[in-house]
């Protein structure tokens, strides 16, 4: 099998990733950068995000095995650098977990694509599935998969989304809410059979965020979203025995039952 590793900087990570390189040879695996079949994470999510943003040409092509190593990690926190034999022996039976992908024209996302203008009110006329839902004017839109529904746009007020697949959800930053302007001002949940059509109203301070990274808005002002019919192919010990009611706990939950 040929295989890269992609790290954070942390010492740590560096010690985990020379453990691994270790293991592999034990497997006669070879190590290839440009054209790997399994790609190693040493991170927390920010690492994730970088490693498949850095291969999102082969993303059909190639598994990933996240290692937790500092930050925090929804993507990573399953798999301990004790059980990388476990994972590696498990490879063939194992069936990954497929991570929805966010696509607004070219530009595809794990977490979430939003569109803002951070100078002045943002306005746009949304369309679902080629019918207009609403004129917008406010900071912006974010859109997110299941799994980025616990970040930014939770924060926002935004829906946690349980289901794993073919689903996303729209939701509105700041709208403009008064007596004579109103939008729908809620998180929508939209499907694989929607698409999403925002026609900006003038694009001069206007961005796409892209799981943080900012990108420029196309000339013609129209920003199509939906979801990839790619996913991202994730090996990790939440396939076995792990939900994400137990991962939902974990990160947020902190109470006690009621006492009398």
């Amino acid at each position: 099998m040929r295989y890269t590793i992609v790290k954070n900087e942390y010492k740590d990570s560096l010690k985990k990733a020379e453990k691994i390189i270790k293991v592999l040879k034990d497997y006669n695996w070879i190590e290839d950068k440009l054209n790997p079949e399994v790609i190693f994470v040493i991170g927390g999510d920010g690492t994730f995000l970088t490693a498949a943003e850095q291969y999102n040409h082969i993303l059909d092509n190639v598994l990933f095995i996240p290692v937790k190593s500092g930050g925090i990690g929804f993507y990573t926190n399953h798999n301990r650098i004790e059980d990388i034999k476990k994972r590696i022996d498990g490879l063939k039976r194992t069936k990954p977990l497929l991570i929805p992908l966010l696509e607004a024209n070219h530009y595809k996302a794990i977490n979430e694509i939003k569109i803002l203008n951070s100078k002045r009110p943002l306005r746009a006329s949304v369309l679902i599935n080629d019918e207009l839902l609403e004129e917008f004017k406010g900071t912006g839109l974010a859109f997110t998969t299941p799994s980025g529904s616990t970040g930014f746009s939770k924060s926002q007020g935004g829906a946690v989304i349980i289901d794993e697949t073919n689903i996303f959800q729209m939701l509105e930053m700041a709208p403009v809410s008064n007596n004579i302007f109103r939008t729908i001002h809620a998180p929508i949940i939209l499907s694989k059979n929607h698409h999403i059509k925002v026609i900006l109203d003038g694009i001069k301070d206007v961005e796409i965020i892209v799981d943080g990274v900012s990108n420029k808005v196309p000339e013609n002002g129209i920003v199509n979203v939906c979801l990839s019919s790619k996913h991202v192919k994730l090996v990790s010990a939440q396939n076995e025995h792990t939900t994400k009611i137990q991962i939902l706990k974990d990160m947020f939950t902190l109470n006690k039952k009621f006492e009398d």
